[in-house]
């Protein structure tokens, strides 16, 4: 309900009844007001003001067709009042008639074109009807006119999420998450929406106060070092793998295959038809195998198929895919250095990029392979704008990325020859593409 911001030279007794009795209808006494605005019409019923609130107080007390009716003259009289039109507009949008209650914010909007809440209104009642292209357009001007204003941000997330543009729906939904008050929220929540939205120092105060509400927690402290860039490891944690993975084992392979255009898994294959026939004959290892969507791709050449991660829930789901032989839960390290000369390839989709330093994992992969086997792997592409001095750097997104001369010289120390190498694209992230690399290398002596 608008609140009156002038009133018209009018009946100077009415005026004064009037605003007396809208202040008592904004403080919530119906009747009192309702009484004033009866007595006025009676005398004049043609007073824009009395016409409007009673309007307004008819349509609150369930007289829906007579307060249409009121309103409708009121707005026909006081044709330049924004703020009426849209009032008009919003009693017209509870009752279900939206097409009617978009022509009245049409009407506000001719006055008043710079006011986002009749944008937002206009939107809404276009949305009801399944005008979505025009809903879209209209809460753009919200956000146009008004950046921060929560309700058009979540109306275009929950367009394009409905769209199937899952990236889009983030963007706004993120842009909404963001704003304050922020007591309350979920601090990973934030540091993922702030890094979404490329404010990474916002982002690495988050992960800040997160930490400091759980200390030691692996996830803040790995994505704190990320997105602040201070004390990076050389690697990811542990604990940092097995918590982040575990939390996501459930929705892992919709998110990765759906939403961000995963494919790791399928370069993978794509490295072996390079090398070999499908011939079942490898014994092959898959190391940081997840779910397991390595494992069709690794059939056709592989009578065994071992896959190696720490996140258990993970193995579950690689468990039920029926494609691995064995499978194991431990450090791939670990598991790598207690199997020597146990297999014929060793594949690692998307798994070299939780390592900083490659030299030690690449060592182990060597002392596992028999005498000519491969390795075949991926790892996230070192670029321009990164800054990476030791031919490997942490980004913002908790995964490290790896230059091709760095990742090549460590092939060869550790007794591997670069068979293949290939730019590729791995993934979709913030409607980006993640530049990578595919590896295939074969153990010599």
């Amino acid at each position: 309900m608008q609140s009156p911001e002038s009133l018209s030279n009018d009946n100077p007794e009415h005026l004064a009844s009037l605003r007396q009795a809208i202040d008592a209808h904004m403080a919530g006494q119906l009747d009192a007001a309702a009484a004033v605005y009866e007595a006025v019409l009676e005398q004049d019923p043609i007073q824009p003001l009395a016409l409007h609130y009673f309007g307004i107080y008819l349509h609150q007390v369930g007289r829906h067709d007579e307060a249409v009716e009121k309103l409708m003259l009121s707005c026909a009289l006081e044709s330049e009042d924004a703020g009426w039109q849209n009032d008009l507009g919003n009693v017209l949008f509870a009752l279900g008639r939206f097409d009617e209650a978009e022509q009245a914010y049409g009407d506000a909007l001719a006055i008043a074109p710079g006011d986002h809440t009749i944008w937002n209104n206009l939107g809404a009642a276009q949305l009801q009807q399944g005008k979505q292209e025009d809903a879209t357009q209209s809460f753009l001007r919200v956000v146009e006119i008004d950046p921060e204003f929560v309700p058009a941000l979540l109306h275009l997330g929950n367009i394009h999420e409905a769209a199937g543009d899952k990236m889009q729906a983030s963007h706004y939904q993120c842009r909404a998450y963001v704003l304050p008050p922020l007591e309350g929220k979920s601090k990973q929540m934030l540091g993922i929406s702030f890094y979404f939205l490329g404010r990474l120092q916002e982002a690495a105060q988050a992960y800040r106060a997160w930490l400091e509400e759980e200390p030691g927690n692996p996830i803040a402290a790995h994505m704190l070092a990320a997105c602040s860039q201070l004390d990076v490891p050389e690697r990811a944690s542990d604990r940092y793998i097995e918590f982040h993975f575990d939390h996501y084992a459930d929705t892992f392979e919709s998110n990765l295959l759906e939403s961000l255009g995963y494919r790791g898994p399928r370069l993978i294959g794509e490295g072996l038809a390079l090398v070999t026939q499908p011939a079942r004959q490898f014994e092959a290892l898959d190391i940081g195998c997840g779910t397991g969507l390595c494992g069709p791709y690794m059939a056709p050449f592989a009578h065994t198929i071992t896959g190696v991660d720490l996140a258990g829930k993970m193995l579950e789901k690689a468990r039920a895919g029926g494609h691995y032989a064995h499978l194991e839960k431990a450090e791939i390290g670990d598991y790598l250095s207690r199997h020597p000369l146990s297999c014929d390839l060793v594949a690692a989709a998307d798994t070299m990029i939780y390592f900083g330093d490659l030299g030690v994992v690449f060592r182990q992969v060597a002392g596992a392979l028999r005498k000519d086997g491969y390795f075949i792997f991926t790892v996230e592409a070192v670029e321009p704008q990164d800054t990476a001095p030791s031919g490997f750097c942490l980004h913002a997104s908790g995964r490290y990325r790896h230059s091709r001369d760095y990742v090549r010289q460590h092939l060869k120390n550790s007794g591997m020859e670069v068979v293949h190498d290939s730019d590729q694209i791995l993934r979709e992230e913030i409607r980006q593409s993640v530049a990578g690399i595919l590896f295939v290398a074969k153990r010599l002596g």
